[in-house]
């Protein structure tokens, strides 16, 4: 059967003067014209609480029953047309509501007051638009008067409230249509590519890494979040156009730091912090990979967690005078954190033009005491000294084979070596003992 659309729309304002509601039904109101044009069923779509985009709160569509259809009972037909629908052209009128999605259109609307006056609404028999609504021709209609009432039924947006599971603190809050945005979303994950973690729709925390998430704040074992989405419980009951469980708290630990797992030279290179902290999954090859000279020349606060793994064929080069320290790490900070990694085929480079003013050493040009290397090791390094280097005698400095100053017997090493270099290497005497360098500048 064909629908068709035929009515008049009256959008109507309701106002309030001295506590009394006014409507658009006085004797000059559109009403009376729609009456005497024979536009005498009218429907009423009340927004309930919201607004439609013609900033009013009520439409009316009113119809000439002649004009239309009739079925074998000599009933009019009318197919009812949602406010928004795109058959009402430019004249469509959405139906919003702050802070809430629209559940449908309801015939019936019953209210409910609770103890403090708290006013909520259920509903019952939701308007298919796609059926046929039916009207008898024996009776008599006024366009003032609506037969039919439709209620916008509002249902609050669903949230979910992320939280530090360590302070309690509220991190933030995300809100959604369940209808529109579904109730599944994306778990942080670890991105292979670039060796940080995505976190789609949680939230960060500047200086911490998601470690996991929980459904309870006591972070029992069982809520702990194990799939790879997070799905959100609530409920719509569109037979009563209301909700159920429509807040959702997630507990997020976080570890301290930034964190980053690593796979490739690539990887580490472009995460380089100095407080960063790197979780190790493969050997990495530096051949074609510049080391960081955040690394070679900073302070490291940082972590790495090597996992038994190799960081392999590392060149770096001082040619900057003002650095103070120079090596694989310019110093290990009190707070440094180094474990189970090998370090081999490493090469130090003071180049030809070199003020000499710092320390250096082919791991660090300084260790910190407290600094923390468990199981490290150096092997196959070398540091070459350019001839045209100059050393200056009135300013102290430290050349070590693992650091310029600190305790080099954290770390194991062999097939460590100095050699000169340049244009006139044979100028240039180097003695050692132990970790440190004796360098001998022969001027004759």
């Amino acid at each position: 059967m064909k629908k068709q659309y035929k009515a008049l729309i009256l959008i109507c304002f309701i106002i309030t003067v001295l506590g009394i509601f006014v409507g658009c039904n006085s004797n000059d109101s559109p009403y009376a014209v729609n009456n005497e044009k024979g536009y005498t069923y009218s429907v009423k779509y009340d927004a309930n609480g919201g607004f439609f985009t013609t900033n009013t709160s009520v439409i009316v569509d009113s119809y000439n029953l002649n004009d239309l259809n009739k079925n074998s009972k000599g009933e009019a037909e009318i197919a009812l047309l949602p406010p928004d629908h795109e058959a009402r052209g430019t004249d469509a009128f959405t139906a919003t509501n702050n802070g809430y999605f629209l559940a449908g259109w309801y015939k019936n609307r019953e209210e409910h007051k609770d103890s403090n006056g708290n006013i909520t609404y259920t509903y019952s028999e939701k308007w298919d638009f796609n059926n046929i609504h039916t009207v008898p021709m024996d009776k008599k209609y006024s366009a003032d008067k609506p037969e039919l009432t439709l209620y916008a039924a509002w249902i609050p947006l669903f949230e979910i409230e992320y939280y530090d599971l360590t302070t309690g603190q509220l991190m933030e809050t995300i809100k959604f249509n369940p209808s529109e945005d579904g109730q599944s979303f994306d778990m942080p994950y670890w991105d292979m590519e670039t060796g940080k973690i995505e976190m789609n729709k949680f939230p960060k925390k500047n200086g911490y890494t998601f470690n996991g998430a929980y459904l309870n704040v006591n972070a029992d074992p069982e809520s702990k979040i194990k799939d790879t989405t997070l799905v959100h419980p609530g409920t719509v009951n569109y037979e009563t156009g209301t909700s159920e469980n429509s807040t959702l708290k997630v507990y997020i630990d976080l570890l301290e730091g930034d964190w980053f797992n690593i796979y490739t030279a690539e990887q580490f290179k472009s995460n380089a912090s100095v407080t960063g902290n790197y979780i190790i999954h493969n050997d990495l090859d530096f051949t074609d990979v510049i080391w960081p000279t955040s690394f070679m020349h900073g302070n490291f606060s940082g972590k790495i967690i090597g996992n038994g793994h190799v960081f392999k064929n590392i060149s770096i080069k001082q040619t900057d005078n003002a650095r103070a320290n120079t090596g694989l790490f310019g110093q290990l900070t009190d707070k440094a954190v180094i474990s189970d990694v090998s370090f081999e085929n490493v090469t130090l480079t003071i180049s030809g033009g070199t003020r000499v003013v710092a320390n250096f050493g082919l791991f660090a040009g300084t260790m910190s005491k407290d600094s923390q290397l468990n199981n490290v090791s150096l092997k196959q390094g070398h540091i070459l000294i350019d001839s045209a280097c100059y050393f200056d005698p009135n300013v102290d400095y430290s050349i070590g084979f693992i650091c310029g100053v600190g305790d080099y017997s954290k770390i194991t090493s062999e097939n460590i070596n100095c050699e000169a270099t340049g244009t006139s290497p044979e100028k240039v005497v180097i003695t050692s003992n132990g970790n440190e360098i004796y360098i001998e500048i022969n001027l004759m």
